[in-house]
């Protein structure tokens, strides 16, 4: 099964030099520059002799920007015979006001300190990626009783990609899943 992604707002947050650098790494070659350097043609031969382009903006001034890098990753799908959950996993390096849901791997804290380090794994455009976070202490404990109790967690905020990883900067929201699961069950038991 493939699927489309149409939110306007993961190919408005996409970075263009990370999709160069993807593109270059792919065996893209640019072919033209268009729209007084603000835009470039970039052409690939595959195995078969088929030959695509792809139409990328060099600036997020156009009014069609996210468009355009819809366009891209359309192209990229076809060309590259992968989903666009696997490719949109290796562009993206950061996602504003996202909610992800996961598993604590890790808890960490120093002796006195306030807020502990805390890895998790979750989900990312569809991938599954490594997650850093910092908690404050009612969180940090929240974060060990899911690690030790293995319960789902949900975790809110800006997801920056540093590396092979994301860390969580301006976090919203840090809560047990089990919660839901428990007024589910209430709910069964009442109807």
């Amino acid at each position: 099964m493939k699927v489309t992604v149409r939110d306007l707002e993961v190919f408005k947050s996409l970075d263009v030099n990370v999709i160069i650098a993807y593109l270059q790494k792919n065996g893209w070659h640019e072919h033209s520059r268009i729209y007084d350097n603000k835009g470039a043609i970039w052409v690939k031969k595959n195995d078969a002799g088929d030959v695509f382009d792809i139409g990328l903006p060099l600036t997020r001034e156009f009014a069609d920007y996210p468009a355009r890098m819809g366009d891209a990753i359309k192209t990229l799908e076809v060309s590259e015979n992968s989903s666009q959950l696997e490719i949109l996993s290796d562009l993206i390096t950061s996602l504003d006001n996202t909610e992800i849901q996961g598993f604590v791997v890790k808890v960490d804290r120093e002796e006195g300190e306030k807020f502990g380090k805390v890895a998790m794994m979750g989900f990312v455009v569809g991938k599954l990626q490594k997650i850093y976070l910092e908690l404050k202490e009612n969180d940090f404990n929240l974060a060990r009783e899911a690690y030790q109790e293995r319960i789902p967690v949900t975790c809110g905020g800006d997801f920056v990609k540093e590396g092979g990883y994301f860390a969580v900067k301006n976090l919203r929201e840090f809560a047990l899943m089990v919660e839901e699961a428990k007024g589910d069950e209430i709910a069964s038991a009442v109807i």
